[in-house]
């Protein structure tokens, strides 16, 4: 199975629509989600993604997407 190293951005143009990228970003995702590849975050892409997403939601709402 092939693995990967999910950057910030990527997760970051899932959560927020960013276009032309949250398609790209929704597939590779996915193919995490079927198990056809596996994907890997470090904690600091956790706290970055929590700060850029509570930014603009509450602490909640942030948790929940994380």
């Amino acid at each position: 199975m092939e693995r990967i190293l999910i950057d910030t951005d990527v997760i970051l143009d899932f959560f927020f629509n960013r276009q032309p990228f949250s398609e790209h970003a929704a597939q590779i995702l996915s193919l995490c989600e079927s198990e056809k590849i596996e994907g890997f975050v470090t904690p600091v892409i956790l706290s970055n993604v929590y700060y850029l997403i509570r930014k603009t939601a509450s602490h909640e709402k942030a948790i929940f997407a994380s």
